[in-house]
C-alpha cells in the first residue's frame, strides 16, 4: 500500500455555455499542487493559497481530435486529459484492489462542478470509474490467461 492513503484532488472544468454567456472572469490559479482563488469582491488582495495531492487544469489549453478525445493542445498545456487523471488516481486504487487492500474513490463537489465528467466521463472521453472497471477485467483475463 503507498505511503499515503488518502490523496485529494481538484480539478477546474472548463467555463459552460451559461457562464461564457455572462463573461464569468477566471478567478483560480493553479502552479504545481497549488491551486490560488481570487475574491472577486477584493482582487487585489493576496490570493488565498491551497494545496492538494493534485491540482489538474482541464479549464483550457486542450483540442478536440476528430475521434472526439479532448487532449493538450501542445506539450506545455497544462491540460489535465481523462487518461491523465485515470493515471494519477485510478491506477493506484487498481493496483490497492489487486494487492487486497479496500479501496474507494469518490468525486464530491456542487452541481455542475464536473464530478460525472470526471468519473464517468462523456463519450469516447471515459472518466475514472469506466478506464478501471475495463483494466480490472482486462487484469482478471490476463491472470487467467496460460503463461506461453
Amino acid at each position: 500500500m503507498p505511503e499515503e492513503s488518502i490523496k485529494v484532488a481538484v480539478r477546474l472544468r472548463p467555463f459552460n455555455q451559461r457562464e461564457k454567456d455572462r463573461n464569468a472572469k477566471l478567478i483560480i490559479k493553479m502552479q504545481g499542487k497549488s491551486t490560488f482563488i481570487t475574491d472577486p469582491k477584493a482582487p487585489h488582495d493576496e490570493p488565498k493559497q491551497f494545496s492538494f495531492d493534485y491540482s489538474y487544469w482541464s479549464h483550457d489549453g486542450f483540442v478536440e481530435l476528430p475521434s472526439g478525445i479532448l487532449e493538450a493542445d501542445n506539450s506545455l498545456s497544462p491540460y489535465a486529459s481523462q487518461k491523465h487523471v485515470f493515471d494519477d488516481l485510478g491506477r493506484d486504487v487498481l493496483k490497492n484492489a489487486f494487492d487486497g487492500f479496500n479501496c474507494s474513490l469518490f468525486a464530491y463537489g456542487q452541481t455542475g462542478s464536473g464530478k460525472s465528467y470526471s468519473m464517468i466521463g462523456y463519450g469516447v472521453n471515459r472518466g475514472i470509474v469506466p478506464i478501471v472497471c475495463d483494466e480490472l477485467f482486462h487484469e482478471i483475463q490476463n491472470a487467467k490467461s496460460p503463461s506461453t
